[in-house]
């Protein structure tokens, strides 16, 4: 063997090594991503409704825009109208990868491409994110709507708790396809979330689209009730359902914790800033709209956000929890005779 074949055959071995090693960083990376989200992906396109199209892997900005900044904001889907006056930009969270990142990247994409007022980001996150990055995933939704962008989060398959979405996650196409997962309820939450439930005498209401929203919604009713302007407008109600925050023990009308008033570019610091509602426009709209419903609203927290509903039967120690905070509430909350109901947040995400 001559030395000139020799080296070229080391040469050869060496290039083959690399591509091996390249193929097996494909393939562990393939089981790292798992399919999950490309099978949702497909799924949302075979289910999009009429009128609808759906795109994958939709890019934010141009090729030369994500040359010169060395990341691609994308969508793992957009769905977009007919008349192309709505787009959503829908990612799916479902790792305990930080889900802040896409949110960042959106963000930083308005700086070069302002969003328009058709265009909507949604962040679907699974129960396999842990509280803390999720909330501070849907914390900082409300800043994307600070600087002009239309953006929600929500749960993604709010029924399956986290050891189950990892099996998914890294389950065969073949696997997830005949796993019965209900892809319409998903997109129809999308929806749900999306469009303001009251559009209208200068209120913009939506179904609260997030666990965390919830539990801020139960800290604001607290905070406004024990306020002398807010205990007059609440004046005293007589209440069934409770919503109950594990962490701090506390509870709240459950129709107040439903709904939301997400805007865009308002103050920071202010109640519309942060998407909650305010005691103010929930006592105006209580008493003039009944679209303003709290079977709605209850029925929205179990379906799709994955709460709870329990009675003090059935867990004992909230009952506890109740009496003790209830007795506070005395000018403000009558219970109603046939006893409080509980909606608690799914055990994934105490």
């Amino acid at each position: 063997m001559t030395m000139r074949t020799r080296r070229a055959r080391e040469s050869w071995r060496g290039e083959l090594a690399i591509l091996h090693v390249d193929f097996l960083d494909i393939v562990l990376r393939a089981k790292r991503m798992g399919y999950l989200a490309s099978f949702l992906q497909g799924a949302f396109a075979e289910k999009c409704p009429n009128g609808w199209t759906c795109r994958r892997e939709e890019h934010v900005l141009s090729d030369n825009f994500e040359k010169l900044l060395g990341y691609s904001p994308r969508a793992d889907v957009c769905l977009e109208n007919e008349d192309a006056s709505r787009r959503l930009w829908i990612e799916f969270e479902i790792s305990r990868a930080d889900p802040v990142a896409n949110h960042t990247k959106f963000a930083t994409a308005h700086l070069f491409k302002h969003f328009d007022t058709s265009d909507t980001f949604v962040s679907m996150v699974s129960s396999h994110v842990a509280r803390g990055p999720r909330n501070l995933a849907s914390n900082t939704i409300h800043l994307l709507r600070h600087v002009g962008i239309s953006a929600f989060q929500t749960v993604l398959l709010p029924t399956v708790e986290p050891d189950q979405i990892k099996r998914l996650h890294h389950s065969s196409l073949e696997t997830l396809r005949s796993s019965k997962l209900d892809i319409p309820r998903e997109l129809n939450r999308v929806f749900q979330i999306v469009e303001p439930m009251i559009e209208d005498d200068g209120h913009r209401i939506h179904f609260a689209s997030e666990l965390f929203d919830v539990i801020r919604n139960l800290h604001r009713w607290n905070s406004e009730v024990a306020q002398p302007d807010g205990a007059e407008l609440w004046k005293r109600r007589t209440v069934t359902y409770f919503v109950f925050d594990p962490v701090s023990k506390l509870f709240a009308p459950s129709k107040y914790c439903g709904y939301a008033i997400p805007v865009r570019s308002s103050a920071i610091g202010t109640a519309s800033a942060s998407g909650l509602m305010n005691m103010q426009t929930y006592c105006a709209l209580d008493e003039s709209d009944r679209r303003f419903d709290g079977n709605r609203a209850r029925a929205h927290l179990t379906t799709n956000l994955g709460m709870n509903l329990k009675t003090v039967e059935q867990a004992p120690e909230i009952g506890l929890a109740f009496n003790a905070w209830i007795l506070k509430q005395a000018s403000t909350i009558v219970v109603h005779p046939t006893g409080a109901k509980f909606l608690l947040p799914p055990t994934w995400y105490r």
